[in-house]
């Protein structure tokens, strides 16, 4: 049919006003993946490379410490101080870097520097120039943590933060159970430095990864609005905010207190199997358990689109802890393999969702800009309790013997578990009181 050229050109408006319409509408619409996000399969991927990278390092320091250098217990001793003492010290100061810094450009520096230390490690003749060198390595890497959340806080919507959580966890996880069988395979072929030199790579790749999206993120401009902001301040100020969310605040206490019992005990495990004198490779079929047990329930995570009720599953996380434990106190030789494997998957999936809920609460409970101070301080209390746990263990197991130290951490689980839960039925009860207090007194 014939318009008039008016009529004609006003219809040509209106197409083009619903095209543009129809594109900003596709624009808005938020992705049904957390694939599907701008920047995120590099950040991923990034994180994986650097992840499987630190456990072929693991490996190798193990081997150079106990092996090629025959060092003393002393300086085994050292290794979890030296990786974990930058992080208690430095990890609350972190924020104020990320306030001034772009993120992704500030990763990847320290991915860079990670890989130079690394490489430096490759080339120590010592063990106490080796510890040095780790110190500065960890002390470059703690800015990952925090960034890592704060990215996820800030590229991933809500409905789809729980999938990123599970899958950072599931690489993590995952790497625990590959990685050790890929190296000892590699040992048989390489010398130890060699895997050393692995992580290196894997870190200069990550950081080539993150140098590529830089632009993909903005820079946050907030060097004017901090540059007189002192950092005690903004210290304080990252407490102050995990203290205004008490729900986020409980399940930090609980997590803590999981990873005491954890760490407490974990380095005992080798103890626990050479006294009760059962086949070496129980323990390796142990380890493997766990790992298996934390990749099936982050999997099973992974597939939700929410976690509520917070507290009730750090809680059962911690049950489910404490239960392994008391069930690994019990070990006898006699005891078959399936035994086992079902004590380490217990476990397993108990750490798996204490450490899956944890990550999504920081993701979920505070502000936007709180996040990276909440993540730090997370950091910084964790690899407290890294250099605290495991000397006092071992001095306990000295005392009271490994099987009864693992049965206590059970026992101290659950009754941790249960003082908030009694306390809670007693505020109930002095309520109920009152109310009836009142209720008589009004009456008459």
């Amino acid at each position: 049919m014939y318009l008039p050229p008016k009529d004609r050109l006003d219809r040509l408006y209106k197409e083009a006003e619903t095209h543009q319409l129809d594109k900003s509408l596709k624009r808005e619409q938020p992705p049904k993946t957390i694939w599907g996000i701008r920047g995120y399969p590099a950040l991923f991927t990034s994180y994986s490379i650097s992840v499987i990278g630190q456990w072929f390092d693991s490996i190798a320091l193990m081997v150079l410490f106990a092996y090629i250098w025959q060092s003393s217990p002393i300086y085994l001793g050292l290794i979890p101080v030296a990786l974990a003492l930058p992080h208690v010290l430095f990890s609350q100061f972190v924020t104020n870097l990320l306030k001034r810094f772009h993120k992704i450009r500030l990763m990847a520096f320290a991915d860079c520097l990670t890989a130079c230390f690394t490489i430096g490690l490759f080339f120590s003749p010592t063990p106490w120039l080796a510890l040095i060198l780790l110190s500065l390595r960890s002390t470059a890497n703690v800015v990952h943590y925090p960034i890592q959340q704060s990215l996820v806080r800030e590229l991933i919507p809500e409905h789809l933060r729980l999938k990123a959580v599970s899958w950072n966890g599931l690489v993590s996880q995952g790497a625990k159970i590959i990685v050790p069988f890929l190296g000892g395979l590699f040992l048989t072929v390489l010398a130890p430095q060699t895997l050393l030199l692995l992580n290196a790579a894997a870190f200069l790749i990550s950081a080539a990864i993150l140098f590529s999206i830089q632009q993909l993120v903005p820079s946050t401009n907030t060097t004017k609005t901090y540059a007189k902001t002192s950092f005690y301040e903004q210290w304080k100020s990252g407490w102050l905010a995990l203290f205004s969310y008490p729900l986020l605040l409980s399940l930090f206490s609980l997590s803590l207190i999981g990873i005491f019992c954890i760490q407490f005990v974990d380095s005992q495990f080798p103890i626990l199997f050479r006294e009760i004198s059962t086949d070496p490779q129980s323990l390796t079929i142990v380890i493997s358990a766990i790992g298996f047990g934390a990749v099936t329930i982050m999997s099973i995570l992974n597939r939700l689109k929410k976690l509520t009720h917070l507290l009730f599953w750090i809680s059962l996380s911690l049950v489910l802890i404490a239960l392994s434990f008391i069930g690994f106190s019990q070990i006898q030789a006699h005891h078959s393999a399936y035994f086992l494997l079902v004590l380490g998957f217990i476990c397993g999936v108990g750490t798996g969702l204490s450490i899956t809920t944890i990550n999504y609460a920081i993701q979920t409970i505070p502000r936007d800009e709180e996040v990276a101070s909440i993540a730090s301080i997370s950091q910084s209390l964790t690899s407290l309790v890294v250099i605290v746990a495991p000397p006092t263990g071992a001095i306990l197991t000295q005392v009271v013997g490994v099987q009864t130290m693992f049965a206590l951490s059970g026992i101290v689980l659950i009754i941790c578990l249960s003082l908030p839960v009694l306390v809670k039925v007693k505020q109930k009860r002095l309520s109920t009181k009152k109310k009836r207090i009142h209720y008589d007194s009004s009456s008459l």
